[in-house]
């Protein structure tokens, strides 16, 4: 019968930690990876404004130290919307599912926070991963893997707009 409470204790965890992302990360994506890069694109194109909007995103997450791992978490987020032809869903279930298992992570118990560890590769506090090394290599990663490249029919519209041009 233990066990079962405790099975009940994990799932009611998990439930938490999911509805509180869930809502969270909706309103952040509608703002940082649809609303706000469209305007800002309309002045300054299509990759600049990922980036200006990535560095918005990060700073509005409240920690100086976890700006770099934020703004590269942000250009893969605008990748995976790029690569699911504009739809949320991608980012959304990424996003969502970094802070739920975070929070899963560290109130569950799963994971302790060791305060002798070097602050560069831990981070500062437990329920912030990016603001250390750790956290900085996984965005690192996820925008390597997912930032938006050109296709190569996009660049050959755009080289045969150039020869247009120029005759």
């Amino acid at each position: 019968m233990k066990w079962l409470k405790g099975c009940a204790q994990v799932l009611l965890l998990v439930v938490k930690g999911f509805t509180a992302a869930t809502f969270v990360v909706f309103v952040e994506e509608l703002l940082f990876r649809s609303w706000m890069p469209n305007e800002i694109a309309l002045d300054t194109g299509y990759h600049q404004s990922i980036i200006i909007t990535g560095l918005v995103f990060a700073l509005f997450q409240r920690s100086l130290r976890s700006v770099p791992g934020f703004w590269l978490l942000s250009l893969g987020l605008a990748g995976a919307r790029e690569r699911s032809k504009g739809n949320l869903i991608v980012p959304i279930g990424l996003r969502t599912g970094i802070i739920a298992t975070s929070f899963i992570l560290h109130t569950g118990g799963f994971v302790t926070y060791n305060t002798s560890s070097p602050v560069w590769i831990a981070g500062t506090r437990p329920l912030q991963p990016f603001s250390g090394l750790v956290g900085f290599v996984v965005s690192l990663a996820l925008a390597l893997i997912l930032y938006p490249r050109p296709s190569p029919e996009t660049k050959m519209q755009k080289y045969n707009l150039e020869t247009e041009a120029k005759e």
